[in-house]
């Protein structure tokens, strides 16, 4: 058994799949890359308000005043035919991209479909209806004995049709199903010819001689029997999807409602192949010219949707642009389920996303370099970090075999260091007067004279020393060409 998925005005509904709701209002849809551009689709209420096919959208105009034209959009339909294919997937591993709009299914192996009635294909296929209704494809679906019938069955069929009578099948469809070319059709019609099985009752040998060899074309075409091998493919693991406004966005809701069905999507279309989303990229278009590109990193991969919405909608709140947007494109990156066996007293972070969420926060408040986890940089100058984006995942491994004489001092850090008055005899520091440290050295411990940069205008240069106080108290002291400081107390 075979089943044939066919989105009807396929390059029409790729274009309207981010505003569904412009199927209850006329729209035409023209190509721009025509040198002449005319009207290649139309919407039910475009075609009873009496534009045609073949006008210019000048035509289209004057039939209809209201008449939406839209542009055809390539990208969209290679998405549209991405998302067929990805959710066909998650029904049947045997696919065939046949023609646009158009895809075929192998049932044949399927455990679920064996020896099942008709009844049992109706509510498949209802069932793949849903899931593609999911993501804004209008489908029709046939299911027949042979590719060619599932086509006939899914092309002029409302909505689902299971061919259990090949013969009668064939004999009622019209003669376009078998799709003759101009002069052919005219000549069949001249014949008053209407239907296949009026045709086939001719003899293929006696229209043959008349017609020549794409009688055999037409015969071959409407044969109950004939099969073919199909030329599978394997769905991309591309994740995206993208919509132009038809009048520029100067205001956010707009884009969070596009991009919460965007989110809801792309989820959809990772289920099937068990893939998870481990980084969003989002574009925003401006009328200005340049694009808005943001990637954000999800910190544990995931399809839910919620989840990765609010992480744009965070987004979205902090970006300022200089122009109204006029395009949005939205694009997973996928991932394998993240596994991970934690150890008996490990902790980890009980929501990562609402941690990503408060970081992308306090970014937007602070300033990107300023949030972050510190790292020191190579050098040997004091408090030279940097700060990089923090990775719980991985942790900084415990030396438990290092001695304890060589254990790191717990200096407490003064910041700012408190300036510092102090006393010197025979070039060594004797007394100290300061906010946290005060009165005459009992030990001191030094100089270690540390300098870089010399070569450039940033340099530096500072002497540093560790002191004793009479009363206990341990300080580092350091001196700079602005003067002294207690930079760390000994706790």
């Amino acid at each position: 058994m075979f089943a044939v998925i066919h989105l009807p005005d396929f390059r029409l509904q790729a274009a309207l799949r981010g505003a569904p709701e412009l199927w209850d209002l006329p729209v035409a849809l023209v190509d721009p890359a025509q040198t002449t551009p005319r009207v290649i689709a139309l919407t039910p209420p475009a075609t009873q308000a009496g534009v045609t096919l073949g006008q210019t959208p000048t035509q289209a105009l004057a039939r209809c005043a209201g008449v939406k034209v839209r542009h055809r959009a390539p990208a969209q339909e290679t998405a549209a035919t991405e998302a067929m294919l990805q959710c066909a997937y998650g029904f049947s591993p045997h696919l065939e991209a046949t023609a646009p709009g158009l895809v075929t299914l192998d049932l044949r192996g399927l455990s679920t479909l064996r020896e099942a009635t008709p009844e049992q294909f109706t509510r498949w296929a209802g069932r793949l209806r849903q899931a593609l209704a999911e993501l804004d494809l209008r489908a029709r679906v046939g299911l027949g004995p042979t590719p060619n019938l599932a086509r006939h069955a899914a092309v002029w069929s409302d909505t689902i049709q299971v061919v259990t009578d090949p013969q009668a099948f064939i004999a009622g469809l019209p003669l376009a199903a078998l799709e003759p070319s101009p002069h052919v059709a005219e000549l069949l019609a001249r014949w008053g010819l209407r239907t296949v099985g009026e045709l086939l009752a001719l003899g293929q040998a006696d229209v043959t001689e008349r017609l020549g060899l794409e009688a055999l074309a037409l015969f071959a075409a409407a044969s109950p029997t004939s099969t073919r091998p199909l030329r599978l493919v394997q769905p991309a693991e591309q994740f995206a999807e993208q919509f132009d406004f038809e009048e520029p966005v100067e205001t956010l809701e707009p884009l969070l409602f596009l991009l919460r069905r965007f989110t809801d999507q792309l989820c959809r279309r990772l289920e099937p192949l068990g893939r998870v989303a481990r980084q969003l990229t989002l574009t925003l278009r401006l009328e200005s010219g340049p694009a808005l590109e943001r990637t954000l990193h999800v910190p544990e991969p995931t399809r839910q949707p919620d989840l990765l919405f609010r992480m744009l909608h965070t987004h979205l709140e902090t970006v300022r642009a200089d122009a109204p947007v006029t395009g949005v494109a939205l694009a997973f990156e996928p991932g394998e389920p993240r596994q991970r066996q934690f150890s008996l007293f490990e902790t980890v972070l009980r929501d990562p996303h609402q941690l990503q969420e408060t970081l992308g926060r306090l970014t937007a408040l602070l300033g990107a370099d300023r949030v972050g986890t510190p790292v020191k940089v190579p050098g040997h100058r004091r408090d030279a970090f940097r700060l990089v984006p923090p990775d719980f995942e991985q942790t900084p491994p415990r030396d438990a075999a290092r001695p304890a004489l060589l254990q790191p001092v717990p200096w407490r850090r003064l910041r700012p260091a408190p300036a510092a008055t102090v006393q010197i005899a025979g070039e060594r520091p004797v007394a100290i007067q300061c906010a946290v440290a005060g009165g005459k050295l009992r030990l001191t411990v030094g100089p270690w004279k540390a300098s870089g940069h010399w070569w450039e205008p940033g340099a530096w240069s500072r002497e540093d020393w560790a002191a004793e106080t009479i009363r206990g108290e341990v300080c580092r002291l350091s001196r700079t060409e602005t003067g002294w400081t207690v930079t760390d107390l000994l706790d």
